[in-house]
């Protein structure tokens, strides 16, 4: 496959959906003719798939519409003092601990949170957190064939439970639509879009507030320009978000047609092209000093949340989610450090974001707290 990494070449791919670019792995030339092994990690994860983020165009904009109230402005302000509620709840839990142990933040902090709220939105019960967690963390890894099986059997489960027993959840919303109407939304597209919201609901976030807090833990000088107000943390998070998107590549468009060019290079009908927004945000003919975080420099116009046609839904959740959650880190934690070696990233075949983020409280250093590694 290709991968499309310059941030003008991507911009331009994304917004010639679908004259030159189409969605959904039917349009894979080499998997429709045999060239392909299905069981390939990717292939796999990918094979089958009707979501939103693997639709075209009418259907694309036709379920689209259903959710889209679910995302508006007010809707997602009457979730904030919910939010803000979680993460207090959770930072007292980071505290607490904090004086006997060094903490993994991400665990206890950035990997909660998000599941929270999407469940909340979803109206899902909190004993279903865990399972979502690690379906999630399982099938984004590439390295446990069989797991699509389990997340399937589990949403069809999920779906029966709302079925018998609607609330006020978008999922119960969209099977009402679908029992109301299978020419609105088909049982697939229900299924492969709770499956969506699962996983863009939690991994992004959890990912961005993650890479975050390190960020700036590794950078006290810019986390002291925020202290000092010479820079609004809503101009850090984009940063952040330019600087360390969770989703490093998406997949997957395919040229709809021959002689499409990106670049330099012409490709064919049904060639695959990976979607690398970690590149193109770092992209030095847009950005200088590209690889380098700076919180000062002004905000472009980054591809985190996508462009065009599939611009992320999400993108005001995950935002308001990040300007609750980060700030609120540093003001009940002032004195938060990194402890021991760097992790590594998580593996993941299309996320990035570090294993863990393990940190202590250095106000318990020294007074009776052991520290030792949890």
């Amino acid at each position: 496959m290709w991968a499309i990494t310059h941030y003008d070449a991507l911009k331009e791919a994304l917004r010639n959906e679908p004259e030159a670019f189409v969605r959904n792995m039917t349009n894979w030339r080499a998997l429709a003719e045999g060239e392909l092994n299905r069981a390939n990690p990717m292939v796999a994860m990918l094979d089958g798939m009707d979501s939103m983020l693997q639709s075209n165009d009418p259907d694309h904009a036709r379920v689209r519409r259903l959710v889209q109230k679910t995302f508006t402005h007010r809707r997602i302000q009457h979730l904030r003092p919910q939010v803000e509620a979680v993460v207090d709840q959770l930072l007292d839990g980071v505290e607490a601990a904090g004086r006997e142990r060094t903490v993994d933040l991400k665990s206890e902090f950035a990997v909660p949170l998000p599941i929270r709220v999407i469940s909340d939105l979803l109206s899902i019960p909190e004993e279903d957190s865990a399972t979502i967690q690690d379906l999630t963390t399982r099938a984004l890894s590439g390295l446990h064939p069989g797991v699509m099986e389990e997340f399937w059997a589990f949403i069809d489960d999920t779906i029966e439970r709302k079925r018998a027993r609607p609330d006020e959840g978008l999922i119960s919303a969209l099977i009402a639509v679908r029992d109301e109407d299978e020419a609105r939304l088909s049982p697939k597209e229900l299924r492969d879009n709770i499956l969506l919201f699962y996983v863009a609901g939690y991994e992004t976030t959890m990912g961005v507030l993650t890479s975050g807090v390190q960020a700036l833990l590794e950078h006290p000088d810019q986390l002291e320009l925020i202290r000092t107000g010479q820079v609004a943390w809503s101009q850090a998070i984009e940063e952040i978000l330019r600087w360390q998107p969770s989703a490093a590549t998406l997949p997957m468009m395919f040229t709809a047609r021959d002689g499409v060019r990106i670049g330099d290079v012409v490709l064919d009908k049904g060639e695959p092209l990976l979607l690398a927004y970690l590149a193109a945000n770092r992209d030095p003919a847009v950005w200088e000093h590209a690889d380098t975080f700076d919180i000062t420099r002004e905000a472009g116009a980054h591809l985190a949340f996508g462009h065009g046609p599939h611009h992320c839904l999400g993108a005001p959740l995950a935002r308001m989610e990040l300007g609750i959650a980060l700030p609120a880190v540093f003001e009940r934690l002032p004195d938060l450090h990194l402890w021991g070696e760097r992790p590594g990233p998580a593996p993941s075949l299309l996320m990035h974001h570090p294993a863990s983020l393990r940190v202590i409280l250095a106000r318990h250093v020294g007074r009776g707290a052991s520290m030792v590694a949890a």
